[in-house]
């Protein structure tokens, strides 16, 4: 009686073994090729944006803080156009990962894209509809501006996320503008 009990407690515990090895077997195959494709989507981001030159990382730089917002990466090109790389919740934690160019006055020149997980078809709008509302953040330079931008009809977390986005990436600027221009 007690062997029908400990059988299938021991199967149970090898087939878990066995999972746990074959999951850390492709994680090791596969995380370089993971994060080569991440910093590819990252450039092909900085490539995108309006007038944009051969971007450099600014290694050391100060983040604001923001609820829902992380920076991720700060950038400049030889023209003195600024990149900041944002990750904000929109309906979903992170769903939002965005390179956001600022020229050297702190006006937005234009947003791309890295990564948009949000709802298809309604959150995804702030993406494949950029005359809804991502064109229309070019040339703002201050939260209020930001704030008074209509979002998007059902798709309001996402405008939301999109737009705390924005603000972070100019607070970003603000933060860091001394060390940004006199690089």
């Amino acid at each position: 009686m007690k062997t029908n009990m400990i059988k299938p407690s021991v199967v149970l515990a090898c087939v878990c073994a066995v999972c746990c090895t074959l999951l850390a077997a492709v994680n090791s195959i596969t995380k370089d090729k993971i994060a080569a494709a991440e910093i590819s989507a990252i450039q092909d981001s900085l490539s995108v944006l309006p007038d944009a030159g051969e971007f450099k990382e600014i290694k050391e730089f100060s983040n604001p803080e923001m609820e829902k917002v992380k920076i991720n990466g700060l950038y400049k090109d030889e023209k003195d156009q600024t990149a900041v790389l944002v990750t904000a919740d929109g309906y979903n934690k992170g769903g939002i990962q965005a390179v956001i160019g600022i020229d050297k006055n702190g006006s937005i020149t234009g947003i791309s894209f890295v990564s948009v997980t949000e709802t298809p078809g309604l959150g995804t709008k702030i993406q494949s509809n950029p005359e809804l509302m991502k064109n229309k953040f070019t040339g703002m330079a201050d939260a209020d501006s930001i704030d008074a931008l209509d979002g998007i009809t059902g798709a309001t977390f996402s405008s939301k996320g999109l737009k705390n986005a924005v603000k972070c990436a100019l607070e970003t600027f603000e933060l860091n503008k001394e060390a940004i221009l006199s690089e």
